[in-house]
């Protein structure tokens, strides 16, 4: 069971692999989290994530993290792998 093909995780600080894995263990998806330690920064007006901040090195694809920009209002925090 994929959690996030399932349930919009977008402002979850926790990564895909780490939701994924307690859907696995528990049979169900965890409810998504907001706000932690790990905040984005406020998305400019007009103005894409990618081309807003450096994301090299970040395994999503810009793509994807130009539609959590886009859904919550704020670029994501950079993920390392």
């Amino acid at each position: 069971m994929r959690c996030t093909d399932q349930v919009d995780y977008a402002g979850d600080p926790r990564p895909n692999a780490e939701i994924n894995s307690i859907g696995e263990k528990t049979g169900h998806c965890p409810a998504p989290t907001k706000g932690s330690a790990t905040t984005g920064t406020p998305k400019k007006p007009g103005q894409s994530c990618t081309n807003q901040i450096d994301y090299a090195g970040d395994p999503r694809s810009n793509a994807e993290i130009n539609t959590i920009g886009e859904k919550t209002g704020e670029c994501p925090p950079i993920q390392h792998r």
